[in-house]
C-alpha cells in the first residue's frame, strides 16, 4: 500500500519531526499491545523493518557520512483524541536524509510480511501530468447511516471534476433508488439493465448526466457472491476508462465493504450531531486515516451545540492528514436546485459562492496529491 510521510513544524516552520500513520488492523498485524506499545527499529539498505518487541543491542553505523546501519528501540505513538486514536511511528532525520525523502516527495511504500511492516521510498514514479497510461482512481463516499447528503456530495464533485477540470467520470450506486438521476436530470429516466449485468459480463445502460460525467444505475439492491466476487474486476476494467470512479455507497451492505476494499480514497460526509460524529470516527477507526481523502460536514447550521460537534471533529482530523474544509451551510438554494435537477456549478446565485469554494478545494486535493489541509482557509468562527 501507498503512504505519505507527515512533516511536523514548529511555529516557527523548523521541522521538527516525521512520522507514519498506522491503522488499527496494521497494528494488529504486528500484534502491538497499546499498553507497552515497544517495537525493533530496523534500518538498512534503503530499507525501514518494523517488529514487535525490544533490542538488546542498539547499533548505529555511518561510512564516509553516509548511514549504513540503524537498530533502535522505539513505540507507537498513541494520540487520542476524544474516542478516536491515532498511531504513529516517528522516522529518525538520519533515515529520512538517506532515503533522500521530502516533503514533495513524501510517498512510501508499506508492506505487511511475516509480522513485520517493510517500508521502501518508491522509486521511478510516473508523473501525473502527461501520464496516457495512468489508471484512473475510485473513491467511494463513505457514511455509516443515511440521510446524510451522500448523493448531493457525489454528485457535486463528480459535476466539478467533470464540468471545470475536464475529467471523464464515472458515477456508480448501490442504491436501487437512483437518486443520482433525479438530482442532475429534470427529465424522467426509463432502464432495464445497469450494473448488475455490466458485472456478470453483459451490457447494461450507461447514462449521460453531463458532458464527461456518466452513470450507471442499479437494478435492485441484492447482490449475490458471485456479484461481489466479480465486481472488483468490472471496476478494474472501468479505471482503465476514466480518470475518476466515484462510488455513492449505501452503508451496512456487503457491497459496500467490497466497494472500500477496491477504493484509492474515501470521502465521509456528516452531520453535526453525535450519533454522526461517532459513526465517523468509527469509519477512520476502520479504514485507517491513510485511506481517507476528506470528511465533508453537509447541513450545517452555525448553532451552539453544532459549533461544538465541529469543534470536536476538527480536534479529531487535527493530527492526520484528512482534509476538513468548511462545513456546507444548510441553504434553501440548494434544495431547490436538487428539485430542478441541476448541479451548484450550473448556478449563479451568490449565495452558493461558498459552497463551490468547499467542493472546489475537495477537487482539487482529489486531483493534486501534494494538497495540503493547511491551504484551506478558515472562515467559519467556532467559538461562542
Amino acid at each position: 500500500m501507498i503512504k505519505k510521510l507527515i512533516f511536523k513544524k514548529k511555529q516557527d516552520g523548523r521541522l521538527s519531526s516525521i512520522e507514519i500513520s498506522l491503522s488499527k488492523k496494521e497494528l494488529e498485524y504486528l500484534e502491538i499491545d497499546l499498553v507497552s506499545p515497544e517495537i525493533k527499529f530496523e534500518y538498512q539498505q534503503k530499507k525501514i523493518i518494523i517488529k514487535k518487541g525490544n533490542l538488546e543491542t542498539e547499533i548505529q553505523e555511518y561510512k564516509n557520512g553516509t548511514l549504513i546501519k540503524l537498530l533502535k528501540n522505539s513505540k507507537i505513538l498513541i494520540n487520542k483524541a476524544k474516542a478516536y486514536k491515532t498511531f504513529k511511528i516517528r522516522i529518525p532525520f538520519s533515515v529520512i536524509v538517506d532515503m533522500n525523502l521530502t516533503e514533495k516527495d513524501n510517498e512510501i511504500k508499506m508492506i505487511l510480511q511475516n509480522k513485520k511492516i517493510i517500508i521502501k521510498k518508491i522509486e521511478n514514479k510516473k508523473s501525473v501530468e502527461g501520464d496516457d497510461n495512468k489508471m484512473g482512481e475510485i473513491i467511494t463516499i463513505k457514511v455509516n447511516k443515511g440521510g446524510i447528503g451522500k448523493t448531493f456530495i457525489t454528485l457535486q464533485i463528480g459535476s466539478y471534476l467533470a464540468l471545470e477540470k475536464n475529467k471523464k467520470i464515472l458515477i456508480l450506486t448501490s442504491d436501487s433508488q437512483n437518486n443520482i438521476i433525479d438530482y442532475s436530470l429534470k427529465e424522467e429516466i426509463f432502464f432495464e439493465k445497469g450494473l448488475k449485468e455490466f458485472v456478470k459480463g453483459g451490457e447494461g445502460e450507461i447514462i449521460r448526466l453531463r458532458k464527461n460525467l456518466d452513470f450507471i444505475p442499479t437494478e435492485s439492491s441484492t447482490f449475490g457472491s458471485h456479484f461481489l466476487m466479480n465486481l472488483p474486476n468490472f471496476l478494474l476494467e472501468m479505471k482503465n476508462k476514466y480518470d475518476y470512479i466515484l462510488i455513492d455507497s449505501i452503508p451496512t451492505m456487503k457491497i459496500d465493504s467490497v466497494f472500500v476494499k477496491c477504493s484509492d480514497k474515501i470521502i465521509i460526509p456528516c452531520f453535526s450531531d453525535n450519533v454522526t460524529i461517532k459513526g465517523v470516527i468509527n469509519v477512520v477507526n476502520e479504514a485507517g486515516s491513510d485511506k481517507v481523502l476528506a470528511i465533508i460536514m453537509n447541513k450545517y447550521e452555525n448553532k451552539k451545540i453544532q459549533k461544538n460537534l465541529l469543534s470536536e471533529l476538527k480536534e479529531v482530523v487535527n493530527d492526520t492528514d484528512i482534509l476538513f474544509p468548511n462545513p456546507i451551510k444548510s441553504l434553501s438554494e440548494i434544495e431547490e436546485l436538487l428539485h430542478k435537477g441541476k448541479t451548484i456549478w450550473e448556478s449563479n446565485s451568490i449565495k452558493l459562492r461558498e459552497t463551490k469554494e468547499i467542493f472546489r478545494v475537495v477537487g482539487e486535493a482529489i486531483i493534486n496529491k501534494n494538497y495540503k489541509k493547511e491551504q484551506i482557509k478558515d472562515e467559519f468562527d467556532i467559538s461562542f
